[in-house]
């Protein structure tokens, strides 16, 4: 499969996967079902490290692993929905959920838990094929499926929730909801009630996502946002107002830093 290195170059990283997964197609077995990384890319499930160049699939009839270029060929069973990826088989959301976050960093698999909650995947499916699956990376997942929460509402959220977590903060509470006398609702992404302190996730999204601007100049988006954030330092419940942003979640150090500044307990 050939594809011009100026169109190549254009690709991120999700679709770059995707070109080399219908590469490897004629080298598949029998059987074999795209799965893990591969069946994420399919899905569309976000991922906070790079996309890997190697393609993953699963082949019930085999029984120890084979590796070949750019290939991994795993011994094992999926589940599957049928629908397929240029003729072949991938596994289901769910399956591809638990089989990631057996693997993952305890923040990767909060995110893709997440995204899969919010997609319409129950928690209680994850539990009952994690069950099925045996208790191989069993408690990474529980650990992640504890965290986990259908209100976290960006992939920014379910990372700071993880990152929250593995710093031993207090119990964050999403989306909580302040209402003003006139009626206003200011909601924030994180409440620790005991302590008044509102943690939020400042991501770029919300000031160039054509969605969250909802026809907003991202000028106006951000008065608004001081406008939110002045009613709810008004407040007198809310004795903090914490911003994190990405560069703290890629280095637990810079947000445990900023949480002890801030007042917000951890390890």
């Amino acid at each position: 499969m050939y594809v011009e290195r100026n169109q190549w170059e254009a690709l991120d990283g999700r679709s770059r996967h995707l070109v080399r997964m219908r590469a490897v197609i004629p080298l598949l077995r029998p059987g074999a079902l795209f799965a893990l990384d591969s069946a994420a890319a399919i899905l569309g499930f976000p991922r906070l490290d790079p996309w890997p160049d190697r393609v993953r699939a699963v082949v019930p009839s085999l029984d120890h692993d084979v590796h070949r270029v750019g290939l991994t060929l795993h011994a094992g069973h999926v589940g599957a929905d049928g629908r397929l990826f240029w003729g072949v088989p991938f596994s289901s959301r769910a399956w591809t959920v638990v089989e990631l976050a057996r693997r993952s960093s305890l923040s990767a698999a909060v995110v893709v838990i997440d995204d899969a909650l919010r997609r319409g995947v129950s928690a209680a499916e994850l539990e009952q094929i994690a069950a099925e699956t045996g208790p191989w990376g069993s408690v990474r997942l529980e650990h992640a499926l504890e965290i986990a929460d259908v209100r976290h509402e960006s992939v920014g959220e379910s990372y700071l929730a993880a990152r929250a977590a593995e710093l031993g903060c207090p119990d964050l509470e999403p989306q909580h909801e302040f209402v003003a006398p006139d009626g206003t609702v200011d909601r924030v992404d994180f409440w620790l009630p005991r302590l008044g302190i509102v943690v939020e996730f400042d991501g770029r999204q919300k000031y160039d996502d054509p969605v969250m601007l909802a026809g907003r100049a991202p000028r106006d988006v951000l008065w608004d946002e001081k406008r939110r954030e002045d009613r709810l330092r008004a407040r007198a419940e809310v004795r903090r107002f914490v911003r994190v942003t990405w560069s703290h979640l890629v280095a637990p150090e810079r947000l445990r830093a900023l949480f002890r500044q801030q007042g917000v307990p951890c390890r």
